[in-house]
């Protein structure tokens, strides 16, 4: 699962600079999705659904402070965006919008690598 999330996060990076936002927005959650998938299947944990994913790790990694609190928003605010970016037809996502999603996905996955290297 963290080489697909590493994967995501060069596909966000990639669609950053050819100026495709709405694709950089969703590779951006999913590789924070990925991530989150990776370290609940450490635990024996495996969720059906995106939301269960996103709840699964506020309650078993955020809620205790293994990550910090303001995770729950920036996979809120990336989940958002992705479905904006995915399904809707009228709204896209801004350059600067993306960027800042593709930030907070980086902060996600680096935590989450650096957890899984300190807990070997």
């Amino acid at each position: 699962m963290m080489r697909k999330a590493n994967r995501a996060l060069a596909a966000a990076h990639f669609h950053i600079k050819a100026g495709d936002y709405d694709f950089a927005s969703s590779r951006a959650y999913y590789a924070a999705f990925y991530s989150m998938e990776a370290v609940l299947l450490k635990q024996g944990l495996v969720f059906s659904k995106h939301s269960g994913v996103m709840a699964g790790f506020a309650r078993h990694f955020v809620s205790i402070g293994t990550f910090p609190k303001d995770f729950s928003k920036r996979i809120a605010r990336l989940f958002r965006e992705r479905q904006i970016g995915d399904y809707e037809f009228d709204v896209s996502i801004s350059a600067e919008a993306a960027k800042e999603d593709v930030q907070h996905s980086t902060v996600i996955v680096h935590a989450i690598i650096a957890y899984f290297k300190s807990s070997q």
